[in-house]
């Protein structure tokens, strides 16, 4: 973008110790973006120093600087106050766009004014679709059909495969319920409608629900399939499996009390919380035992939970 000139696309890359992916998203961004855009990187206190890293070999990346993690949903709501394009792109920092993707989403939104989000096709490093690229929104019935197996057993069923809308063709376009946060194209009009991300979730649910308030005040939500880009999933995850956990369920928990239990009595919620304490206390316990130290060997899960 030339000095002084308004971009067309803000871009908001959160970043905890991202490393070189963080530096490969940069370059392939840059390189594969004609539009013009701003990046506007808010380090949630990395200690890998990827983000002075990013800022030196990217001078034109504007660099905030958080003293302490404030989580996803806060850190991308400080780089939406700050943008100055009407289009805003949450970016992980761990996913690589191909050619034009940003290009080719911005064009789509600029052509279909009702749709207020919209978010590519998104890969894994194997190829294979990233699945909460493209979702219904959750009910109760989801969490059965992901607990007993069967949205991955039967991938082509209108009914197990709702959430992941599994039996729609991956490289098509369509209107779904949410698009993933990796990758997630807005509007500025629609941020100053419905706000901004709910800060209550500090990581994971935020975008469906963003996008949930979003379709509630009659925007639409489309998923492009011709526009691909890949993701590294969970690449600063990782690092600290148990708070993952904790927040992945904290956040499933509030999504539920926020935008689902007011549609279904007690019985129902007190089965579903019910249900997400126990998956939280199994999936604790498994990573637990996947990260148990032989002997003699300091855990590598207890150095990563501090």
């Amino acid at each position: 973008m030339s000095a002084g000139g308004r971009p067309a696309v803000s871009v908001v890359i959160v970043n905890f110790n991202g490393g070189g992916l963080l530096l490969e998203c940069l370059a392939r961004l840059l390189e594969r973006t004609a539009v013009p855009i701003e990046i506007l990187l808010v380090d949630n206190a990395s200690s890998d120093g990827s983000a002075g890293e990013a800022s030196k070999a990217f001078p034109s990346v504007r660099l905030i600087a958080n003293s302490a993690n404030v989580g996803f949903a806060r850190a991308s709501n400080q780089g939406i106050a700050l943008a100055r394009a009407d289009c805003l792109l949450l970016l992980n920092p761990d996913l690589i766009v191909r050619e034009r993707a940003v290009d080719t989403v911005h064009a789509y939104m600029a052509a279909h004014p009702e749709v207020g989000i919209c978010g590519p096709r998104i890969l894994l490093p194997s190829g294979r679709l990233d699945r909460p690229c493209r979702r219904s929104f959750k009910t109760p019935a989801t969490y059965v059909h992901k607990a007993l197996g069967l949205s991955s057993l039967f991938p082509g069923s209108r009914t197990f495969g709702r959430y992941y809308l599994s039996y729609l063709d991956e490289r098509q376009t369509f209107e779904v319920d949410a698009v993933i946060g990796a990758f997630l194209m807005t509007r500025r009009s629609v941020i100053d409608r419905i706000g901004p991300l709910d800060e209550r979730f500090f990581l994971y649910c935020e975008d469906e629900d963003f996008c949930l308030r979003a379709k509630r005040a009659g925007y639409k939500v489309v998923y492009l399939g011709e526009a691909v880009t890949v993701h590294h999933k969970s690449s600063s995850a990782r690092q600290k499996p148990l708070r993952s956990l904790y927040e992945w369920h904290r956040s499933v928990l509030q999504f539920h009390r926020k935008n689902i239990a007011p549609e279904y009595g007690p019985l129902t919620n007190g089965l579903v919380y019910a249900g997400i304490s126990v998956a939280f206390a199994a999936r604790t316990a498994a990573a637990l035992l996947r990260q148990r130290p032989a002997a003699g060997r300091p855990s590598r899960l207890m150095e990563n939970a501090s």
